[in-house]
């Protein structure tokens, strides 16, 4: 496993390299950065590859930001995690949807994005919270 630690709107072409992403959970300190950011990321990573985010949840949301996952265009929310002991960051994990071409009204060669698991535009999405008795 190798890390690099960059500012990621200075790297493009470079993460289609990559079948993981990791985003911290200070990248983009306001909603409008951090969506650029994953904007940035939804163009660049190779389709199929994973972004696992860090985010918060509940009361936690005054030390991180919070990524809503319908901000996350381009992807495929699989799991989201929001801890309740003394861990506070929550996890999300997403898939770059794989870019394939699809007819659209007929006879139009427009690039579409495949999405096997969308219900009408709708993610599935996974929420798990675990809570001690």
């Amino acid at each position: 496993m190798v890390f690099h630690t960059n500012d990621i709107m200075d790297v493009s072409n470079g993460l289609k390299e990559y079948e993981v992403v990791y985003l911290a959970a200070l990248v983009g300190m306001n909603v409008e950065e951090k969506n650029r950011i994953i904007d940035h990321l939804a163009k660049y990573m190779a389709p199929g590859a994973l972004l696992m985010l860090r985010s918060a949840h509940g009361a936690r949301a005054f030390l991180y930001p919070v990524v809503d996952t319908n901000d996350l265009g381009g992807f495929e929310v699989l799991s989201v995690f929001h801890p309740t002991d003394e861990v506070i960051n929550s996890v999300v994990i997403a898939r770059k949807y794989p870019m394939v071409l699809l007819p659209n009204k007929c006879c139009s060669d427009e690039v579409q994005a495949f999405k096997p698991l969308s219900n009408h535009g709708n993610n599935m999405i996974e929420e798990l919270v675990v809570e001690e008795n």
